[in-house]
């Protein structure tokens, strides 16, 4: 029984080390511009415009689908103080950049 604990703790240091730089390896790779990431749009204000959010260059795919009531035949989007008049120039925007939108 204490070699098997032995054993045990002598894989601790190993195993955290691998896992130290599996987590900086995979921070670094989140932190650079691939052109392949999705960015769900429109649950908070203060994340600027949908243009704005395209214009980045960082997302390939904009997902809204944040609706606060469904069901029986009806939908109502929530977008969180999002100033609605101007989303459909946005989409036609972010479209034209080659972005891929989804409405859910």
């Amino acid at each position: 029984m204490a070699a098997s604990r032995r054993r045990s703790a002598g894989l601790l240091v190993p195993v955290s080390v691998a896992l130290a730089v599996l987590l900086f390896l995979a921070g670094a790779a989140t932190a650079k511009k691939t052109g392949q990431l999705t960015v769900f749009w429109g649950r908070n204000k203060n994340e600027g415009t949908l243009r704005e959010a395209c214009d980045t260059g960082l997302y390939n795919t904009v997902i809204i689908s944040f609706y606060s009531v469904f069901g029986h035949g009806r939908y109502w989007g929530d977008l969180s103080g999002h100033p609605i008049a101007g989303v459909g120039d946005d989409i036609k925007h972010c479209q034209s950049r080659n972005i891929l939108f989804i409405r859910c």
